[in-house]
C-alpha cells in the first residue's frame, strides 16, 4: 500500500528496509531550511556581480546546490525527495532573493543615503547638533530634565549615528533574507510528502 509521508526525511533516526540508518544530525543537511541558508550565503558572497544577471544568478543556484546534492546522492537517499527539493529552491531563491538583494546593493553603494558617506565631517556636525539639542533639552522651562551630562551624551551618542543608521538597513536586510529561509521552511512537509514507502525500500521490492 501506498503511504506518503511514511518517513519524514528531516526529523529523529531513519531506517530503510534494507537496514541503512540515518541519524538526525545527517538528514538535516538536507532540509529546505538548511539548504536555502546555504545557498543565500553563496548568493552572498558574489551579490555585486549577481544581482544584474538574472541567467549568471540561476547558474549560480545550481552551483550552490552541487555540494548537497553530491552529499545526497552518496547517502543514498531517494531521489525524489532531492528533485523537490531542487525544484523548490529554484523556484522560490533567485526571484525572492534578486527582489531583495538588487534594491539593497543599490542602497549599499550610495552610502544607505548616508549624509557625505558618514565621514569625519558629517560626524562632526552631528556631534555638534547632538550637543545643542542636549543643551536645549536641558533648559527648556517645559522639559523636566536637569542632567547636566545630557548634552555631552547626546554629542557622543550623534557620532556613531551614520553606524547605527547602517546596522539597521543591513539587518532589515538579514531579516527579509531569513524570510525567503522561514518560507522554504514551511514547505519541507509538502517535501517529505514526496517520498513513498516505496521509495525506502531497497531496488526490486516494493510495498
Amino acid at each position: 500500500m501506498k503511504q506518503t509521508g511514511a518517513r519524514n526525511i528531516a526529523a529523529g533516526r531513519h531506517r530503510t528496509p534494507d537496514n541503512r540508518c540515518y541519524d538526525a544530525a545527517m538528514l538535516l543537511e538536507f532540509r529546505a531550511e538548511t539548504v536555502a541558508m546555504g545557498v543565500l550565503e553563496h548568493l552572498e558572497r558574489r551579490r555585486q556581480s549577481l544581482v544584474a544577471n538574472p541567467a549568471e544568478l540561476v547558474a549560480e543556484v545550481r552551483t550552490a546546490l552541487e555540494p548537497v546534492r553530491r552529499s545526497y546522492r552518496e547517502a543514498e537517499l531517494p531521489p525524489v525527495y532531492l528533485k523537490a527539493l531542487e525544484d523548490e529552491i529554484a523556484q522560490t531563491i533567485p526571484a525572492r532573493w534578486q527582489a531583495l538583494a538588487g534594491p539593497f546593493t543599490d542602497d549599499e553603494r550610495r552610502g544607505f543615503g548616508l549624509w557625505r558617506g558618514g565621514d569625519p565631517i558629517a560626524r562632526l556636525c552631528y556631534v555638534a547638533l547632538g550637543f545643542v539639542i542636549g543643551v536645549i533639552l536641558v533648559r527648556a522651562p517645559f522639559i523636566p530634565l536637569w542632567e547636566k551630562a545630557i548634552p555631552f551624551a547626546l554629542a557622543i551618542a550623534a557620532w556613531w549615528l551614520p553606524d547605527l543608521q547602517t546596522r539597521n538597513r543591513k539587518r532589515r536586510y538579514a531579516r527579509a533574507l531569513g524570510d525567503i529561509v522561514r518560507a522554504l521552511a514551511g514547505a519541507q512537509k509538502a517535501l517529505d510528502q514526496q517520498i513513498t514507502l516505496n521509495d525506502l525500500l531497497p531496488p526490486g521490492e516494493t510495498s
